[in-house]
C-alpha cells in the first residue's frame, strides 16, 4: 500500500486574524480602563482620548453629553448643574482682589450671574484690544466656566460718550467688538465650548448707572459675562451678588 503523504506543518506565530483581534480588544482594554480611572471626566481630556481612539476603533466612539459623568464602575451617570453658590463663591475668590479695587462687580439677580469687567481693567479709552495684564484675570474665570460647563452671554457697553473713528463709526461697534474679542479669548485660548458661548453689544443704552458724572461713565463702560440660568441650578444668591450662606 502506498504510504500516506504526511501534512505539511502549520507556519509558526499565531494566525494574521489573531493580530488584528488582539490588537482590537487591547484598545478597548485601553478605554476601559481610562474611564475606570476617572470618577469624574473632564470634558476636554475625554474628548481627545475618544478621538485619539475613533480611527483605530472604526470611528463610532460615544462622547459624553453636558451634565454627565463617569463613576469608577464606567457607568454614566447624570450630573446636578452647578449652583450659584459653588460658582458664585469660586468667582469672588478669584475676583476678590479686583472687586477691591472697583475694577469688577458680580451681581447676582436669582437667575442669572454677572460679572462685570470695567474699561480700566481691559482696555484702553476707544480700543477693543484686552491688555495683557488683564489676560491672567480673564483666564482664571475662563476656567471656571468651561469647567463647570456654564452657558454665557458675553455683552460690549458703553457710556454716552460718542465716538467716530475708522474702526469705530460709533459705539456699536466698539461695545461689539469688545465682547467678541473676550468670547474669543475665552473660546481659543481657554478652551469654552463655543456653543455655550453667545455675544451681544448694546453700545450707551444699558447703563448701569445714569451717566451724569465721569464716574457713572466709566462704570457704565464694561464687558460683561452674564452666567446664564441655562447652566446653573438655582439657588439663593442677594441682589448684591452676595451669597446667601443658609440657600
Amino acid at each position: 500500500m502506498p504510504r500516506k503523504k504526511k501534512e505539511d506543518p502549520p507556519p509558526p506565530g499565531a494566525p494574521l486574524w489573531m493580530c488584528t483581534y488582539g490588537d482590537m480588544v487591547t484598545l478597548v482594554l485601553t478605554f476601559f480602563i481610562l474611564m475606570f480611572a476617572f470618577s469624574t471626566v473632564d470634558k476636554q481630556k475625554y474628548v481627545q482620548i475618544v478621538n485619539s481612539l475613533k480611527g483605530a476603533m472604526g470611528g463610532n466612539v460615544g462622547v459624553l453629553n453636558q451634565g454627565t459623568s463617569v463613576n469608577p464602575t464606567g457607568t454614566m451617570v447624570s450630573v446636578a448643574p452647578p449652583t450659584y453658590n459653588q460658582v458664585m463663591k469660586q468667582l469672588q475668590k478669584i475676583l476678590e482682589k479686583e472687586m477691591n479695587r472697583e475694577k469688577v462687580e458680580i451681581r447676582g439677580d436669582g437667575k442669572e450671574i454677572i460679572v462685570s469687567f470695567k474699561e480700566k481693567l481691559f482696555f484702553l479709552i476707544g480700543s477693543a484690544d484686552i491688555l495683557t495684564e488683564a489676560l491672567p484675570l480673564l483666564g482664571e474665570v475662563g476656567e471656571v466656566i468651561r469647567d463647570q460647563g456654564l452657558v454665557i452671554r458675553v455683552e460690549g457697553h458703553s457710556c454716552d460718550i460718542p465716538i467716530r473713528t475708522s474702526r469705530f463709526p460709533s459705539n456699536w461697534e466698539l461695545s461689539a467688538t469688545r465682547a467678541v474679542n473676550v468670547g474669543k479669548y475665552l473660546i481659543e485660548t481657554k478652551g469654552v465650548n463655543p456653543a455655550n458661548v453667545a455675544i451681544g453689544a448694546y453700545s450707551e443704552y444699558r447703563p448701569m448707572v445714569p451717566n451724569t458724572s465721569k464716574e457713572n461713565q466709566a462704570r457704565n463702560r464694561r464687558v460683561d459675562i452674564v452666567i446664564t440660568n441655562a447652566s446653573l441650578e438655582k439657588n439663593s444668591v442677594t441682589n448684591d451678588g452676595k451669597v446667601d450662606e443658609n440657600g
